[in-house]
């Protein structure tokens, strides 16, 4: 599922790392097919558009049609389209066997964890996209991630390129706490939502903590790798979280992108849950920068990199590797 899912109040933290809660809902038979309507409306109106002229009018005119659906899986094709107008493209109505599948665990030896290979003075991680409803594999993207940063061979290293070009979005918060030992303390990156009202995203040595929630820790001792040119690579599979890794980065020293332009889901997602098992997704925030700019659309990047230039990996290692002192 493509996320970018933080999530607020008191639900907020690792356990649960998407913003959907699927458990302990009543069976459908339960709720009239208005009152399920009504409830799904009322979470739809929390949506970053959904104080637009375009949300009223799309409400007035599904709710005749929803209010007379013979079910409630009768509702889901209307509530799906409306969720797009409440909260934009990055927004999405899954119904109970959407949830379920989610629900469901990686294949043993298969949670996408982050890698990383050595060239010379310059390291490359991989930072692949992160989805899960388990505790267990959030613990083992970053027992991987701690596992890179506290090398020996990390701490000696001179450059890194932080690959993202196939990172298609999840768990924002455990991609950033994996990068914490790259990213500078202070903070990183900025929610805005639609009354204008900005929260921080705070790192503090290996923790990440959005206003006064934390969001995680690299399960290590305390590891920073300051001072280090960083090139970012991306591509257009880049969306949602694997954005959020770029714009975190975006305004710290020495750091450059390579590779063209991204998916542009550049919002942060939020849930609810209706009383059959389906749930919402649905942004509540644009992403914002450290020095205050919020990006809506795609992120281009600082080079943009041609196949005749070679893959952007190697563009970005290339630069890396010249911001080195012994280049």
């Amino acid at each position: 599922m493509r996320a970018g899912h933080v999530r607020r109040g008191a639900l907020a933290g690792l356990a649960a790392s998407l913003a959907l809660t699927v458990g302990g809902c009543a069976p459908s038979g339960e709720v009239s097919v208005r009152d399920y309507v009504d409830q799904a409306i009322a979470g739809l109106d929390e949506g970053l558009y959904a104080d637009s002229p375009e949300w009223d009018v799309a409400v007035a005119e599904a709710l005749p049609d929803l209010y007379s659906a013979k079910n409630i899986p009768g509702t889901y094709r209307l509530l799906s389209s409306l969720t797009k107008v409440a909260g934009g493209a990055h927004s999405f109505f899954s119904t109970p066997a959407d949830v379920a599948a989610w629900e469901q665990p990686y294949p043993p030896g298969h949670v996408p964890v982050p890698t990383v290979s050595y060239d010379g003075p310059v390291a490359t991680v991989v930072v692949p996209g992160f989805s899960s409803a388990h505790q267990d594999e959030a613990d083992l993207y970053l027992e991987a991630a701690a596992e890179i940063f506290t090398s020996e061979r990390a701490r000696s290293t001179c450059g890194w390129v932080v690959d993202v070009s196939a990172n298609t979005g999840g768990d924002l918060r455990v991609m950033l706490v994996a990068l914490s030992p790259l990213l500078d303390d202070g903070v990183v990156e900025v929610f805005r939502e639609r009354d204008g009202s900005t929260t921080d995203v705070v790192v503090r040595a290996n923790a990440v903590s959005w206003g006064d929630e934390v969001w995680g820790e690299l399960p290590a001792e305390p590891t920073k790798l300051p001072n280090r040119p960083i090139g970012i690579v991306q591509s257009g599979a880049t969306a949602s979280a694997g954005e959020s890794v770029i714009i975190a980065f975006t305004g710290q020293e020495a750091v450059k992108t390579f590779g063209s332009a991204t998916a542009g889901f550049t919002t942060v997602n939020d849930g609810f849950e209706l009383p059959d098992g389906a749930a919402v997704t649905l942004s509540f925030a644009v992403m914002g920068d450290r020095e205050g700019n919020f990006h809506e659309g795609p992120l281009t990047p600082g080079r943009e990199v041609t196949h005749g230039d070679g893959s952007s990996q190697s563009v970005a290692r290339e630069w890396a590797a010249g911001q080195c002192p012994d280049s």
